[in-house]
Parts: C-alpha cells; sequence; structure tokens
C-alpha cells in the first residue's frame, strides 16, 4: 500500500512501469482537485495532505485487510473503466475526514471485491 501525499508521491507512482498510465491520471486527478480545494498560498511541490485524510494506493492482496479494517467507515464505491483498465474507487470518511482509496480491479482477492462491488454507487 502507499499513502499519497504530495506530488512527489505521484511522480514516484508513475516510474512505476506496472501502473496503467490512465489509471494514474485518475490518482493524479484525484490529488490536483485537493490541491485547488485547498486554496492555500502553497505551491504544488510543497503541498501535502494530512495524514487522516489523504489518498492510498493498494498494490495486492496483501492490503485487503487495511480496507477491511476501514469497512465502517466506506462513504462510497464507485467502479470506474479507463481506456486500458478498470479501477475501485473508495471513500472513507474518519472523524470528519475523507481519505480515497484506490486500486485496480484484479489487485485484491475476488470474492472482496465482489463484495465491494456490491456496495457500489453504479
Amino acid at each position: 500500500m502507499k499513502r499519497i501525499q504530495t506530488i512527489a508521491d505521484i511522480e514516484a507512482l508513475k516510474i512505476q512501469s506496472n501502473i496503467a498510465k490512465s489509471f494514474l491520471n485518475v490518482v493524479e486527478l484525484e490529488f490536483m482537485n485537493w490541491f485547488e480545494a485547498e486554496g492555500t498560498e502553497e505551491s504544488l511541490t510543497s503541498f501535502r495532505l494530512p495524514n487522516h485524510a489523504c489518498i492510498y494506493y493498494l498494490e495486492g492482496e496483501r492490503d485487503t485487510s487495511f480496507i477491511a479494517n476501514q469497512s465502517l467507515f466506506i462513504e462510497y464505491v464507485e467502479k470506474e473503466v479507463t481506456d486500458d483498465c478498470t479501477y475501485f474507487r473508495i471513500g472513507i470518511m474518519n472523524d470528519h475526514e475523507m481519505s480515497v482509496i484506490f486500486f485496480v480491479e484484479g489487485m485484491l482477492d475476488e470474492q472482496f471485491e465482489q463484495s465491494l462491488q456490491e456496495r457500489s454507487c453504479d
């Protein structure tokens, strides 16, 4: 699992060639939307999302427990399709702060993904 709090974290994900570019664009757009919504005078390179309200990228089945432990706090589940992948976008609300979890379909346990899909807003 990767915690994304800075634009440098996004750039680090881009270096991983096994991640679909269209998916990375979605994650980067999410970050940029948060940056713009904050409306601070900080530069993009110095902007940092807080630990309790950030973006998570799940990398594999070992990350299933992270999202399972957050199941009571799930606000929404979206399953989206880009040009070259299908991914989940899950909103988690903790202490009035939103975090967003992203992962590519097929990265987690199939039954667990199916249970998330049943909660989907689609």
